[in-house]
């Protein structure tokens, strides 16, 4: 009954006002209580957190929370995972169809991902990993690689889920979701890192960029942007945040998936850590 009522109910006003709620105080300190109950339901690990709980006074601080310097170690390869989250697809492009699995039975392909305004001959030959954030997991998102960030691009759309009922019913979920993607360019090959919005993911920031953001009201156009001086991110380097979770997909040139360890190409979800090496 509840998916049921997705198809009519305004989600991306609702997510915008819940947005709003999660960073709200309320009378008798009940946005701690919130908050608490929050951590206790999905067991978050508050011990990785930059600051102690009583520096958070909202939920929606403590979503967006940094970690403790050294929480994740950045593995000695030239390509990390972005985030910490579940890798629930990856594969391979075929030359001149670069298409991706959303599941078994439904695919997208790259150019309806990324939009309009794109060069994508540099990836065509290259492939995808798809890594889901749950509410719990931590919701900042990093550089996968060493690079200059050459373009960042904000598609305007929907806000459906991303969980798994979403993901099996909606086609072309992710094409249809509003998102914001950064291209990085760096001596390996180039990444497109293209964070995908959610119900109730209040908005998706970017570190390096207050311009552009997600689920904001009155909605933007689709638009582009490229630095007018030159941004290099180190891998790890904080690239941006979601408030809640939701989906980061990586697009990876032809020279980095070369460098994928197949493992993470084999079927089944794996948990990943932001850091954590995809290269051997």
């Amino acid at each position: 009954m509840f998916y049921r009522l997705l198809y009519i109910l305004p989600k991306n006003l609702l997510s915008y006002i819940i947005g709003i709620l999660t960073h709200a105080r309320y009378p008798f300190g009940l946005h701690t209580v919130v908050k608490s109950w929050f951590i206790r339901q999905y067991r978050i690990e508050t011990a990785e957190a930059e600051h102690p709980l009583d520096r958070y006074p909202t939920m929606g601080d403590f979503f967006v929370r940094k970690l403790k310097p050294g929480a994740r170690p950045i593995a000695a390869v030239p390509l990390v995972s972005p985030v910490d989250g579940t890798l629930t697809q990856g594969g391979l492009f075929i030359p001149g169809n670069a298409r991706l699995t959303q599941i078994k039975g439904l695919d997208y392909s790259l150019s309806d991902l990324a939009g309009p305004g794109w060069d994508l001959k540099d990836y065509q030959d290259g492939g995808f990993l798809t890594i889901y954030l749950a509410p719990y997991n931590y919701h900042r998102i990093h550089a996968p690689i060493d690079g200059q960030v050459t373009r960042v691009a904000y598609v305007p759309g929907a806000l459906w889920p991303v969980n798994t009922w979403s993901v099996g019913h909606i086609p072309g979920l992710f094409v249809v979701n509003e998102r914001i993607t950064v291209e990085l360019s760096g001596a390996a090959g180039k990444a497109l890192v293209v964070m995908v919005g959610a119900t109730n993911v209040g908005r998706i920031t970017l570190d390096f960029h207050s311009g552009m953001e997600g689920n904001k009201l009155p909605r933007p156009k689709a638009s582009h942007w490229q630095p007018p001086q030159p941004i290099h991110l180190a891998k790890g380097q904080g690239l941006g945040c979601f408030e809640l979770g939701s989906t980061v997909i990586l697009i990876l040139s032809k020279g980095l998936m070369g460098l994928l360890d197949p493992m993470f190409l084999a079927p089944g979800n794996k948990i990943v850590r932001m850091g954590q090496g995809l290269a051997p």
